[in-house]
C-alpha cells in the first residue's frame, strides 16, 4: 500500500487558482502584498500580535536566536532539548551560545520541566534562554512554562514548527512565548517552503523584519512602522543597513499557496485528531507507548509514533517496510549520539527518555485523508508482534 509521511494537501481547484496566479503578469512573485496577508491570517489564527513568514522554520529559529544574543549580555547558555530537530539547537550554537541539554518527559515529549527546573535554580544568573520544542504535534505543560519564566526570571521562547494548531487550555501554544512554526509540504500547514516567528513584542517584531531582509531600515516602511530610531542620514534610505542582517524573505506566491491550504485549516486540525485517536485506541498499549492524555491540552499530532515497550522496534520497521509505509525517526533522535552533538554530553546519563525514544520509536505519516482502512492494517500487523 502506498502511505507516504505526507501527501500534496491542493485540491485541482487550488492548483488552478495557483497556475492563475502565476500567469497573471501583474503579480508580484517576490516578498510583497501577499506575505503580508498570510502574516495577518496566521497571527490571528495563533492569537498572537504579530507574526513574520520567513523561508522555513530553521530560519525562523536562527533570527530568534541571532535577536536573543543580540540582547543577552554576558548570560551565554541555551538550554535544549536532548531529543528535537537539528536545525532547532543549531542555530543557537552557531550564534555562540553554549548549549546545555535537558532530557524530554515521557508525558508530552517536550523538556521534564523539573529537571528543567533543578538547572536554572543553579544557572539562571547565566541563562540566555530557554528553548523547548512541542514534538511531533504534542502540546507542552505551558503554564509550568509560564510559572518557570516568571518565578525565575528567564526567557523562554517556544519551537512549535510540528504543532501549528495544538492548543493548550484553549490557547493556541504558539501565543504564550515568542515561538516559530513551519509550514513545509511535511507539515501541517503547508506553502511548500516557510516558516513564522510569532511575537507580542514589538522590540523583536521589528528586528525579525529588519533582519529578516539583509538588515534594511526600510524593512519597517511597508508595515507603517516609524523608521526615525533606525536611520543613518549619511547614506541613501533605501540602502540603509542598520544591521549585518541575512535573506530569509519567503515569496508572494509561496504565501498565496499557504493562504489557500490555510482556508481548509479546521478540516485538518479535525481529521488529524480524529485519525489520531482512531489510531490510539487500536494500537495495543501494553505493547506500545503513546504519550498520556491531558485534560489541559488539545494536541493535533504532527504524526503516528510507534514506540515499542519491549525493544521490538526492528518488527515494527519490518511490518513497516513490508506495507510499504514511510517512516521516520523520532526527529533526529537522541542528539548526543549526532556527531557534530558528541563534544556537547559529558555523559548519557541523565538522558534516559530520548534514549529510549531513540531505540525504540519511530513515526509514519498521519494526514487528513489517511484510510481508516490503512490504519487498521497497519494496527492489526502491529498488534501481532
Amino acid at each position: 500500500m502506498n502511505w507516504p509521511l505526507n501527501i500534496n494537501n491542493f485540491t485541482f481547484s487550488a492548483r488552478l487558482k495557483i497556475a492563475s496566479f502565476v500567469l497573471n503578469p501583474s503579480n508580484r512573485w517576490t516578498q510583497g502584498e501577499q506575505v503580508k496577508l498570510f502574516e495577518e491570517k496566521m497571527a490571528r489564527y495563533v492569537g498572537s500580535k504579530y507574526a513574520v513568514y520567513v523561508s522555513s522554520g530553521s530560519t525562523a529559529n536562527t533570527l530568534l536566536a541571532e535577536y536573543q544574543k543580540s540582547i543577552s549580555g554576558d548570560k551565554n547558555i541555551v538550554v535544549l532539548p536532548s531529543t528535537t530537530w537539528q536545525t532547532s539547537c543549531s542555530p543557537w550554537i552557531k550564534a555562540g551560545f553554549e548549549p546545555q541539554f535537558i532530557d524530554v518527559d515521557m508525558a508530552d515529549f517536550s523538556m521534564n520541566t523539573l529537571a528543567l527546573e533543578k538547572f536554572i535554580i543553579k544557572n539562571k544568573n547565566k541563562i540566555a534562554c530557554v528553548f523547548p520544542t512541542s514534538l511531533i504535534g504534542f502540546s507542552p505543560k505551558m503554564d509550568e512554562y509560564q510559572r518557570l519564566a516568571e518565578e525565575y526570571k528567564v526567557d523562554i521562547k517556544f519551537d512549535n514548527c510540528e504543532n501549528t494548531f495544538g492548543k493548550y487550555k484553549n490557547k493556541n501554544v504558539s501565543s504564550f512565548f515568542t515561538s516559530t512554526t513551519s509550514t513545509y509540504f511535511g507539515h501541517q500547514i503547508q506553502s511548500i517552503e516557510g516558516g513564522f516567528i510569532f511575537t507580542n513584542s514589538q522590540k523583536e517584531y521589528e528586528y525579525y523584519l529588519i533582519n529578516r531582509n539583509h538588515g534594511m531600515v526600510r524593512s519597517l516602511t511597508a508595515y507603517d512602522i516609524d523608521t526615525s530610531e533606525y536611520e543613518n542620514k549619511s547614506v541613501d534610505s533605501l540602502f540603509d543597513f542598520y544591521s549585518l542582517g541575512n535573506n530569509f524573505r519567503n515569496t508572494d506566491l509561496n504565501a498565496f499557496i499557504g493562504m489557500l491550504d490555510f482556508k481548509r485549516i479546521e478540516e485538518y486540525e479535525k481529521s488529524r485528531k480524529d485519525l489520531y485517536f482512531y489510531f490510539k485506541n487500536k494500537l495495543d498499549l501494553t505493547k506500545f507507548y503513546l504519550p498520556s492524555e491531558s485534560l489541559d491540552a488539545e494536541d493535533v499530532p504532527f504524526c503516528l509514533p510507534i514506540i515499542s515497550q519491549d525493544s521490538q522496534k526492528t518488527k515494527a520497521l519490518k511490518v513497516c517496510k513490508d506495507l510499504g509505509i514511510e517512516h521516520r525517526p523520532i526527529i533526529s533522535g537522541f542528539l548526543g549520539y549526532q556527531r557534530c552533538y558528541k563534544e556537547f554530553f559529558d555523559s548519557h546519563e541523565e538522558y534516559q527518555n530520548s534514549i529510549f525514544l531513540h531505540h525504540n520509536g519511530f513515526y509514519v505519516g498521519l494526514f487528513h485523508n489517511l484510510s481508516k482502512t490503512k490504519i487498521d492494517k497497519l494496527v492489526s500487523n502491529l498488534n501481532n508482534i
